[in-house]
C-alpha cells in the first residue's frame, strides 16, 4: 500500500470512529481536547502533516464560538521519505512541462549518488522543513 493510500485509509477510519461518537482506536491524542471538541459538534477532516517517524492528522470541530483542532499522531509502518526533485529534472517555465536532461555518464553517476545520499535518515529529515516554493522569492 502506498503512503497516500495508507494515510487516506487511516484518516477515514479515524473520521468514521469520531463521527459515530467513538474514541479513536489507534493513534495518540489528548482525551481532554477530544471531550472539548465533541462539545462543539461533528468532526471535519483537517490537514495531514508528515515527518520521518510520524503522521499527524487533524480533525476540526466547530460551533458558533469557534473551532478546535484535534491532532492525532500516528506511527507509520516504516520510515517516511521525502523524495526531492532530482537535479537533472528540468521544467519548461513557458510550457509547464517537466522532463529529464542530458549529462555525461560520469556526471549522471554523481547526480544519482547525490539523490541516493538524500535518502539517508539525517539528510532526508532536513528535507521535511519548510521549502521555498519554486518561482517565489
Amino acid at each position: 500500500m502506498s503512503l497516500n493510500a495508507y494515510v487516506a485509509a487511516r484518516k477515514r477510519a479515524l473520521y468514521d470512529e469520531l463521527s459515530s461518537g467513538q474514541e479513536p482506536s489507534f493513534g495518540e491524542y489528548d482525551p481532554v481536547l477530544l471531550r472539548e471538541a465533541r462539545a462543539k459538534g461533528a468532526p471535519q477532516m483537517g490537514s495531514t502533516t508528515l515527518a520521518p517517524d510520524r503522521i499527524t492528522v487533524e480533525f476540526i470541530f466547530s460551533d458558533q464560538q469557534g473551532a478546535l483542532i484535534l491532532p492525532i499522531k500516528l506511527e507509520p509502518p516504516e520510515r517516511i521519505i521525502f523524495l526531492p526533485i532530482p537535479e537533472w529534472v528540468i521544467e519548461s517555465i513557458w510550457q509547464g512541462e517537466i522532463d529529464g536532461s542530458y549529462h555525461f555518464e560520469s556526471d549522471a553517476v554523481v547526480l544519482v549518488e547525490q539523490l541516493l545520499s538524500s535518502l539517508e535518515p539525517e539528510a532526508n529529515a532536513a528535507l521535511f522543513a519548510v521549502r521555498k516554493v519554486i518561482g517565489k522569492a
